[in-house]
């Protein structure tokens, strides 16, 4: 059984609403066909403190999103809340390449842990990723391939 998740998009604000934004070229690029892209996450896992869940998302959605905007190779990150265990949060933070998703070590920044600290019980598992969307239909029709996996 999986668990189900909600989850939040968070792009840099200069770029939300631009086509430029690498997430939503991305995105939009796997809607009209193209060969997918790679990008680099970084997923942290947080157990929010008892009654602090919406607060601990929000500050990750403003102020943390805020700080990581600064950090080199930066994309967007995403917030999952698991609706089984809602004081269980995941955030994917998206980066351009492998060395800055493993390296850069944005949970231990003591700017970030002052902001969440007070809202966490735990900072739990670290992972790093490459992450890609599925090639779509359109791009496996039009290049002629016979999909085997």
């Amino acid at each position: 059984m999986s668990p189900s998740l909600s989850l939040d998009l968070e792009v840099p604000g200069e770029t939300a609403g631009s086509l430029d934004s690498r997430m939503a070229k991305m995105l939009l690029d796997y809607h009209a066909g193209a060969e997918p892209s790679v990008m680099n996450a970084r997923a942290v896992e947080f157990v929010a403190k008892p009654g602090r869940v919406h607060h601990l998302r929000n500050c990750i959605r403003q102020e943390v999103t805020d700080l990581l905007q600064q950090q080199i190779g930066f994309i967007a990150l995403l917030v999952l809340t698991s609706h089984k265990e809602p004081r269980l949060i995941q955030v994917l933070s998206f980066w351009d390449t492998a060395g800055q998703s493993t390296e850069n070590r944005w949970e231990e920044l003591p700017a970030i842990r002052r902001i969440v600290s007070p809202l966490i019980d735990l900072c739990g598992k670290v992972h790093s990723y490459e992450a890609a969307l599925p090639e779509s239909p359109e791009a496996i029709s039009q290049s002629g391939r016979v999909r085997t996996c």
